[in-house]
Order: C-alpha cells, then sequence, then structure tokens
C-alpha cells in the first residue's frame, strides 16, 4: 500500500518500545505513526500532564483502543491495527483524528487525548449501529417528533397520500413537511435540554420561495399511559392508518420510514415518551437565523444553535395559523 503512511517504517526492534514517526509535523498536536514489535500499524498520541480522569477507551472491532499509564497524569493512547483487513477502517479513523484536532493550541495534547476518546466513543457508536441497523438517540428522538407531527398536525388536515407525500424529513429534504407553499421545520427535543435549536444548515431557515414554519417540541419521559408511546409504537399506530388508507399512501410512508433508516427494533421499545410542549413560529426576515446570502463565497454547510427564548417574538397562534395554512 504505497504512500498509506506506514508501509515504509519497520517494525520496533524489541518488544519494550515502538518505531514510530511524527505523523504530520504541521498539526498541533504530537501524533505519531509507528509499528511495534509484531510489525503491526500503530498510531499514538501522548501528554505528560492533565491525563487525570480520563474516559475509558471504547473497544472496535480489529483495532486495538489501548490507554498506557505511566504515573497519575500521563497516558499515552495507543491504536494497534489487529487485522490488516480492517486498514482502510484504519486509516479513515487516523485520519479522522487528525482532523478533528487540527484546530486544538499547539502543545495541547491532553485535550487532544480528550478530543480523542470522545471521538473514539462516537466512531464506536456509529459502527455499532452500522453493524446493528439502530438510530442513534438523537435520531431517535428526531424521528418521534415528526412522527408526532404527522399524526397530530398533518394526518388530521390531509388524505393520508396527501399527508404521506409532504412528509419531506426521511429524504432529507432542507426542511421535515411541504404544504403548497408552506413549509414546516420540526425540531423536537427533551424538556430537560438546553432550550436551544440545533439548525442543520444555512438553507435550512431560508424563506426563500416560500413561507416556513418552525415548530418546537419537547418530550419526555414517562411511565405507559393513555397518552404515553413509544416510537415503534407511533410507527405501528400511523401504518395501519396509512395501509388503511391503500397501498399509495402505505409505500409512501414506508419509502419515508425507510429513508430515515428506520426499521422495526426492540431497543425501541423503550423508553416511554409523552408530549410536553408544542410551539409554533413563523421564520420572516429578521428572525435570528443564518440564510446562504449571508455567507461568503465559498462557504457552505453552515451548522449552528438558536436560543429558543430568541425565538418567542415570532410565536403564532397554532390553531389559527393551521387554519390559514390548510384553507
Amino acid at each position: 500500500m504505497p504512500g498509506d503512511g506506514w508501509m515504509d517504517i519497520a517494525p520496533a526492534p524489541g518488544p519494550t518500545a515502538d518505531n514510530v514517526r511524527r505523523a504530520d509535523s504541521r498539526h498541533p498536536l504530537e501524533f505519531f505513526r509507528g509499528r511495534d514489535f509484531g510489525g503491526r500499524y500503530i498510531f499514538s498520541l501522548a501528554a505528560d500532564s492533565g491525563c487525570r480522569d480520563l474516559p475509558e477507551p471504547p473497544k472496535l472491532n480489529g483495532i486495538k483502543v489501548g490507554l498506557e499509564r505511566r504515573g497519575a497524569d500521563h497516558a499515552r493512547l495507543v491504536l494497534t491495527l489487529l487485522d490488516r483487513e480492517h486498514f482502510d477502517i484504519f486509516r479513515a479513523l487516523c485520519d479522522h483524528l487528525l482532523a478533528a484536532t487540527s484546530g486544538l493550541p499547539h502543545g495541547a495534547n491532553a485535550a487532544g487525548l480528550r478530543q480523542v476518546l470522545r471521538r473514539l466513543g462516537e466512531w464506536h457508536d456509529m459502527l455499532r449501529r452500522r453493524r446493528d441497523g439502530l438510530l442513534s438517540v438523537p435520531e431517535r428522538i428526531g424521528l418521534t417528533g415528526e412522527l408526532l407531527f404527522l399524526r397530530d398536525v398533518i394526518l388530521p388536515r390531509l388524505t393520508p397520500a396527501e399527508a404521506a407525500a409532504a412528509w419531506r424529513g426521511g429524504h432529507r429534504d432542507e426542511q421535515d413537511f411541504a404544504v403548497g407553499p408552506w413549509q414546516f421545520e420540526v425540531k423536537t427535543q427533551l424538556s430537560t435540554a438546553d432550550q436551544r435549536l440545533i439548525i442543520a444548515s444555512e438553507a435550512q431557515l431560508d424563506t426563500a420561495g416560500s413561507r416556513l414554519l418552525l415548530c418546537h417540541q419537547g418530550v419526555a419521559a414517562s411511565p405507559p399511559g393513555c397518552q404515553a408511546f413509544t416510537l415503534n409504537g407511533l410507527v405501528a399506530e400511523l401504518a395501519t392508518i396509512f395501509f388503511a388508507a391503500g397501498p399509495s399512501a402505505g409505500d409512501l410512508f414506508d419509502l419515508a420510514l425507510e429513508a430515515w433508516g428506520y426499521s422495526r427494533q426492540d431497543e425501541y421499545n423503550q423508553p416511554t415518551w409523552v408530549l410536553t410542549d408544542r410551539r409554533l413560529f413563523e421564520v420572516r426576515e429578521d428572525f435570528p437565523r443564518i440564510v446562504p446570502a449571508m455567507l461568503p463565497a465559498g462557504v457552505q454547510r453552515v451548522s449552528y444553535e438558536v436560543l429558543l427564548r430568541d425565538c418567542q417574538p415570532f410565536a403564532v397562534d397554532i390553531a389559527q395559523t393551521l387554519d390559514s395554512v390548510f384553507a
């Protein structure tokens, strides 16, 4: 594998040390590529101080994640490729860690170690979801919120076929629902979470050519009850409605779920949720947001956060507004 960064490094001469080379001399942290005594590829980062209470390293298939201690405040993190068949994943992971820490101050190895361990945990979760087909917890809450909005707001006002066609979130459109000239963006979060909205891109709150309503919903864990629901339960409830309306509506609903990455899993039977809050805001010119026209040439895919309290001046009456949208 010419140019892979490891091939021209010789195996370590003995079992007590590794043969390593600085991964990138321009990088602010001292990452090293190398090979151990057995010839296995390694990738490492060490810090001489600031390493108390580091999180435990995750377990990755085909890659050993070792955290070596030399005193209470010193640590060295070593990734070892155990199976050459996983080299592409190993290289991609190392490149990802280099990129993720490139903005840290020069020599901030301890902060880098913490960030790398967090990233490795995220990488572990991503690979597990890919293997198990599971949505992450934020994805489950997001899908649950869209299904609630579909059930409570869209379905009572449109035919099932029209409602299924209006649901665009699963297809990764910029907004979650489209009804004529109106667009709905649905943001759902735990009622205990920080009251801020995560906006995925500069286009998500762009009103060019349409009118946009932002719906904020809060959910909370709850014992089972008449108002409580699970993700699997919501899907089953809605599937009954859509398929009863005919194969066209049922197929559109299934396609949207598939695009979301949903397949029924026992893990989605918990937790049980209740809807605690639903508010509607109209996105107008002075709404707190970033839109494409604000960005300099070459800048795109900007994500940002909006404080919910700063949306309050744009709150609208839900019933009156929906009557206007669906008139």
